[in-house]
This record gives structure tokens, sequence and C-alpha cells, in this order.
């Protein structure tokens, strides 16, 4: 028979304690940056709108694809956006932020409105075919008046000395 010995910790007990404090004090931590986000708001919204207003302009049109696409997702989502609108204005400022976040590989062609210079790669042009149709023949037929050259026989190995494995490799 095995016995088992639980300490005077109280064991589960005790996490279990530790687990509801945890959640009780994390409920008014979230609770009171929920408070601090509805007053800054309004603000956060405005400066996204200064940033960058594409960003907001964006998300509108993202949520009004969704309505066309799933109209009770869109207006689930549309009720969240009005009951959460603090951290609505959140994403808005930090999606403003960063659309301004400068381009590591340069101006592309959607921002300049000109495609970047490059400079040019030469390259071969493969020809595509489907999997399983032969290959079509070369446009230029091959130059076969000249044969190959004829590789040279290889130089004879000099006489090794007497190893007791080579039978073995025989």
């Amino acid at each position: 028979m095995v016995y088992v010995r639980y300490g005077r910790g109280g064991g589960g007990l005790g996490c279990l304690i530790f687990g509801i404090l945890f959640l009780v004090a994390a409920y008014y931590i979230l609770k009171g940056l929920f408070i601090l986000l509805w007053w800054a708001a309004p603000a956060l919204f405005v400066l996204a709108l200064i940033i960058n207003w594409r960003a907001v302009a964006d998300t509108g049109k993202d949520f009004l694809k969704l309505l066309e696409r799933n109209p009770l997702g869109g207006l689930l989502l549309g009720a969240l956006a009005v009951v959460g609108f603090p951290i609505l204005a959140l994403y808005l400022f930090v999606r403003a932020i960063g659309y301004n976040k400068p381009n590591p590989f340069g101006p592309s062609v959607q921002e300049s409105g000109q495609p970047a210079e490059a400079e040019f790669v030469e390259f071969e042009e493969l020809e595509s075919r489907r999997k399983g149709e032969p290959a079509s023949p070369p446009e230029e037929p091959l130059d076969l008046e000249e044969p190959p050259p004829t590789p040279e026989p290889p130089a004879e190995e000099p006489p090794k000395q007497d190893n007791t494995y080579d039978p073995f490799f025989k």
C-alpha cells in the first residue's frame, strides 16, 4: 500500500487561493486600465486621424467589407466596437503609428507613384511547359560538325606495396 502525505502548506488549496487572488488582482488592474483608456480614447482617436488618417479610413473599409461578406459578424463587431471604443481607439492609434514606419526596402511604386529605378539583370528566359509534355526542339540547331575532344586516358598508377588487406576488397 502506498501512503501519500501532503505538507502543511495546504497543497492544492493554497494554489487555489493564490489563483483566485491573482484573478481578482488582474480584474482590478484591467478595469483600471480600461477606465484610463476610456478617458484617453477621444484623444487617441484624434491623434490617429492627425498622424495618418488612412489608418482610420482603411479600418472603416475593412469593417464595411466584413458587413458585406458576413452581416451578422459585422453587426457583432460593430457592437463590440461601440462597447470597447477605448480599445478600438488604441488600436487605431497604434495602426496609424505603424503606417508611418519607414520602408526598409526604399520607396515602392505605390508610395512614389513612379517605379523605383533598378539595375537590369541579365537573365535567360526559360520555356514553360506542362508536366509530361515533350520539350520542343531548340530554336538554333546544335553545331555537330566538330566532334568533342576525346578525354585523355588516365595515367597508369605506380604499383603499390603489398597490403595485407587487399584480399578483402576483391
